[in-house]
């Protein structure tokens, strides 16, 4: 979705906002719910978000929707709740709708290690569907430290990350495009990018280049874009020769050609990401070197929680039982 500024911020504008969990049970993390009672209701205060509607997701479960929902229900006049059009559910409760602002509670807690990886169809089809459900603003509420308890590759790792710096796999993608040499590499690199891969352009080998090289792990996949201007079929001969004398010396190549890629690009790639398997090479996102520091908070996000918090020590004080987020 394109980004636009609307109503005073961003459009797809996505916020992490991470809180330290003391309460589970039964499918419900109190620290997260709380926090994202407290946004809410912070939020529904500032003039930017005057008319915007709300959801929330949870990506766990319905438990922890029924708790947040009983809690805004608490804290909101019922008429401002209507008038917001406030859902909470699971991701299912969404497909086909949306909101213009969406809260995703990842509600899992640590567990003293990795959590056992989630990255099958199955969830991938319920976050696809939570990370798409908001017009202008997504928030993603979790309590885990996705580098300490997320393997790489996990879901819930890369949108939690995404959400810390959402513009970290965009800045990877446009640097690595201006290094790329074709068409069909810049296409090629926008399909590895988008599967999380580390992907570097134009790779050095002695007096030789590679198009695209993907590494993870110590692990490294030569791709050579057949096709384009950079290599004809006139010269393919060449090219395999030159690819004869890097494989002895420990690469391993996959080939895409070019007149297959632009009529069907998923199957063309399909040897390339069958490789990266074989190779078990992980999806690590980009190279640390193309970091760049967190954006600052804005203004309209530093009231927010400011009032948020105000708010949770007011609940507290008035012994409602609304524990303090850290």
């Amino acid at each position: 979705m394109a980004c636009h500024t609307t109503g005073g911020f961003a459009r797809c504008a996505i916020q992490a906002f991470r809180v330290q969990a003391t309460r589970y049970d039964r499918d419900i993390n109190y620290n997260e719910s709380w926090a994202i009672v407290s946004v809410v209701a912070a939020a529904i205060e500032q003039p930017e978000y005057a008319d915007k509607t709300f959801g929330v997701i949870t990506l766990v479960g319905e438990a922890q929707a029924l708790e947040i929902e009983r809690l805004l229900r608490q804290r909101l006049a019922v008429t401002e709740f209507e008038r917001r059009r406030i859902v909470c559910g699971n991701a299912a409760h969404f497909q086909g709708d949306e909101r213009d602002v969406m809260f995703l509670s990842m509600v899992d807690i640590p567990e003293g290690g990795p959590l056992p990886l989630r990255q099958d169809d199955r969830f991938k089809q319920r976050y696809n569907v939570a990370a798409s459900r908001a017009r202008d603003q997504m928030w993603v509420v979790y309590s885990l430290d996705p580098r300490l308890d997320l393997k790489p590759g996990d879901l819930r790792r890369e949108l939690i990350e995404h959400s810390e710096d959402p513009s970290t796999k965009l800045r990877a993608l446009q640097q690595a495009e201006r290094r790329a040499e074709s068409e069909l590499e810049r296409q090629v690199l926008r399909y590895l990018v988008q599967a999380n891969h580390r992907v570097r352009t134009q790779w050095q080998v002695g007096h030789y280049r590679i198009d695209l090289v993907v590494e993870g792990d110590g692990k490294r996949l030569a791709i050579e874009c057949d096709g384009d201007r950079w290599h004809p079929p006139e010269k393919l001969a060449e090219d395999l020769e030159r690819q004869a004398i890097l494989e002895r010396l420990g690469w391993t190549f996959v080939r895409v050609r070019g007149t297959e890629f632009f009529r069907h690009p998923d199957r063309a790639l399909q040897p390339v990401f069958e490789m990266i398997e074989r190779l078990e090479i992980p999806p690590v996102g980009p190279t640390p070197a193309d970091e760049e520091p967190s954006r600052q908070a804005g203004e309209l996000l530093n009231r927010v929680l400011s009032r948020a918090d105000e708010l949770r020590r007011e609940w507290l004080d008035s012994g409602s039982g609304l524990a303090p987020v850290s």
